[in-house]
């Protein structure tokens, strides 16, 4: 089991519903500090740790082939899907015109690129209750930071999460959340280290 640090992150949040009297409050969601970004390599080295036959060479080299080929398949048109962790797919977004026979892939089509579903299948260690009860969830490193005085860590309940799931891959779009106002989700990109 892992554990993911999170950091306070206090945010202005508007309450109540839409056509009626709303008003601002201060909230505190949590927010993931990452450790980092694993390169190729440093997953091929964290693969030979856990004791396989393959030397870090072929590891890295199938990993490259995979890439090649994934990209070949995006760019036919195809969704691939790595079992157990989960679909990559072509999405393109576009200029909408009035009238259908105006429209032109080569002129409309602003941008192409790439999301990614994570597997949500029963057994996936990738869904959002699975990822929650096998992660250890700590403020320990926040407070050590900030001084305030927490728990140790926030071992998995029942309730909201806090981790928030971007689920839209290069798109950008955040599915993630927590808290009545889903302001909990985790919309900053990882700093690349």
């Amino acid at each position: 089991m892992g554990t993911i640090q999170i950091k306070k992150v206090e945010k202005t949040v508007t309450t109540g519903k839409q056509g009626e009297e709303r008003q601002k409050v201060k909230k505190t969601y949590g927010k993931i500090i990452y450790r980092g970004t694993l390169s190729l390599y440093d997953m091929a080295e964290h693969i030979m740790k856990h004791g396989t036959v393959y030397t870090e060479d072929v590891v890295i080299g199938v990993i490259t082939k995979l890439k090649s080929c994934i990209q070949e398949m995006l760019s036919d048109g195809y969704k691939v899907k790595l079992d157990g962790i989960g679909t990559l797919y072509p999405v393109l977004t576009s200029e909408g015109v009035t009238d259908a026979k105006d429209f032109s892939a080569q002129e409309n089509v602003t941008r192409v690129g790439v999301a990614f579903l994570a597997d949500q299948s029963k057994k996936s260690q990738y869904k959002a209750s699975a990822m929650k009860q096998g992660t250890q969830l700590s403020t320990q490193l926040w407070s050590e930071l900030t001084g305030e005085e927490t728990s140790t860590s926030n071992a998995p309940s029942s309730g909201g999460s806090t981790t928030g799931g971007n689920t839209g891959g290069n798109t950008g779009g955040n599915t993630g959340g927590s808290g009545d106002n889903g302001g909990g989700g985790d919309d900053d990109t990882p700093n690349e280290n």
